[in-house]
C-alpha cells in the first residue's frame, strides 16, 4: 500500500518530545512516507528524535489547531497532484502516546472492514455545553485513514478549500472532527473505527478513550493512550491510571513519559520555575491534607492518594449529601493542616476560599483550579 502520513506536533516549548519518535517508528512500518509538521516556526531541540522516519519536516506559524496544519501541508507545501500519487492518507498528531502493539496489524484488521475512511475509536451522537451543541455520531480525529476513494475525491479537496481556521480547540472539533464525518457521509462514503472489530457498544455522550482506556488497552489491545486521560478532571481518570500501571507490569511502553505528564499536571508557577508536581510539596508541607469537594476532581484525588501512597483525613464541603462528606462547620482545621480545593471553575474556587475563610488561611490552601494543565479543553 502506497501510504502517506502526516504527523502534525506542537509542544510549548517548541521541543520535538522522545515519545514521538516511538510513535513514527511504528507508522513507518507501514507508510510509504511521514510528512512531520510542527506547529511553530523553530525548533531548537529534538530534531534527532525524527529525522531516521520522516521525508520532511515542516514548519508552520500556530494557527488553526492540528487542522490548520493538515490544510497548509495538503495545499502549500505537499500539493494535490502528490497527495494524488499515494492511495492512501493517515492524519494524525501527538495527543497520545503509543502504540503499545505493531499498529500494522489494526491496518490488516480493519482491511477487511467495509468503510472509506477509519480511525482509532469512534463516539456515540451528544452535545456540548456552555454553548450547547448537539452533535451525530464520529469517527475521532486524532488519527484518521483515508483510502483512495476518499483522498482522490472532489468532496475530500474541496472540504479542505472550504476549511477555515478555528479559533478555539472547540471550534477545532466541530469544524474539523465532526464536519469531516458529516461532508463524507453525505457524499456516501462511510466510516468505521477500530471500535466496531470488537463490537462495543457506544454511549451517547460517552468518549471511549477517556472513559475506559484500561478496558481497551487490557480487553481488546487498544494500542494508544490519549495524553489529556490522564487529567484529574477526566471522569475516566481511574481508569487511565490503571492503563498505566497495566502499560509498566506488561512492559509494553515506556511509562516514565506517562508518569510525568500524572506528576506535572499539578505545577503552580509560585511553586518554583522549573514545572514540577507543586501538589507533592504541598502535601509534604503539612501535617494533615484535607480535599474540599467530593464531584469528578475530588474523588480521582483521592485515586491519585492512593495511587502516590498518601493520605488525607476527609472530604469538606459545604452542606454534606452523602457520608463521604463533612461539614467544613463541623471540623477543627488545625494550623499545621492544608487544604486542597478540588473545584475547576476559578470563581467558585474563590467563593469557597471566601467561605474557609478564618478556618484556613489562604497560604495553606492548593487551588486544583490553578494548575494549568488541568485547565486545558477535553
Amino acid at each position: 500500500m502506497n501510504r502517506l502520513c502526516i504527523y502534525m506536533t506542537y509542544n510549548k516549548n517548541h521541543k520535538i518530545q522522545e515519545y514521538i519518535a516511538y510513535a513514527l517508528r511504528a507508522l513507518k512500518q507501514c507508510c510509504t512516507d511521514i510528512y512531520f509538521v510542527c506547529n511553530y516556526m523553530q525548533t531548537p531541540d529534538g530534531l534527532e528524535y525524527v529525522q531516521p522516519y520522516v521525508e520532511r519536516i515542516y514548519y508552520h506559524e500556530n494557527i488553526g489547531y492540528d487542522s490548520g496544519a493538515y490544510k497548509d501541508v495538503l495545499f502549500d507545501f505537499i500539493g494535490w497532484d502528490k497527495v494524488y500519487e499515494y492511495d492512501e492518507l493517515i492524519l494524525t498528531n501527538d495527543s497520545y502516546w503509543g502504540f503499545f502493539f505493531p499498529v500494522e496489524d489494526y491496518f490488516a484488521q480493519m482491511a477487511s472492514v467495509e468503510c472509506d475512511f477509519w480511525g482509532m475509536t469512534g463516539q456515540a451522537a451528544g452535545e456540548f455545553t456552555n454553548p450547547l451543541y448537539q452533535f451525530e455520531a464520529h469517527v475521532h480525529s486524532y488519527f484518521l485513514v483515508f483510502r483512495k476513494e476518499v483522498l482522490h475525491s472532489e468532496a475530500f479537496k474541496k472540504f479542505w478549500e472550504r476549511f477555515k481556521y478555528p479559533v478555539s480547540f472547540r471550534e477545532a472539533v466541530v469544524k474539523f472532527e465532526i464536519q469531516i464525518n458529516v461532508c463524507l457521509r453525505s457524499c456516501g462514503f462511510k466510516g468505521a473505527s477500530l471500535m466496531d472489530l470488537w463490537n462495543i457498544a457506544l454511549e451517547w455522550n460517552v468518549n471511549p478513550y477517556y472513559q475506559y482506556p484500561y478496558e481497551l488497552i487490557a480487553e481488546h489491545n487498544f494500542p494508544i493512550l490519549k495524553k489529556k486521560a490522564l487529567l484529574i478532571r477526566n471522569p475516566g481518570f481511574p481508569s487511565a491510571l490503571k492503563a498505566v500501571r497495566y502499560l509498566k507490569e506488561k512492559k509494553l511502553y515506556p511509562t516514565e513519559w506517562m508518569e510525568e505528564i500524572i506528576e506535572n499536571q499539578f505545577y503552580l508557577p509560585k511553586f518554583g520555575e522549573r514545572e514540577s508536581n507543586s501538589l507533592n510539596e504541598f502535601y509534604h508541607r503539612y501535617s494533615k491534607i484535607y480535599i474540599y469537594g467530593n464531584g469528578v476532581c475530588g474523588k480521582n484525588l483521592a485515586v491519585y492518594f492512593e495511587y502516590k501512597g498518601w493520605r488525607f483525613e476527609h472530604f469538606l464541603v459545604t452542606k454534606p449529601s452523602d457520608s463521604d462528606a463533612m461539614s467544613i462547620d463541623q471540623v477543627n482545621i488545625e494550623s499545621t493542616a492544608g487544604i486542597i480545593i478540588s473545584v475547576l471553575n476559578p470563581q467558585a474556587a474563590e467563593e469557597i476560599a471566601s467561605e474557609i475563610g478564618e478556618k484556613c488561611s489562604e497560604e495553606r490552601l492548593f487551588f486544583i483550579s490553578q494548575c494549568k494543565a488541568i485547565q486545558l479543553p477535553i
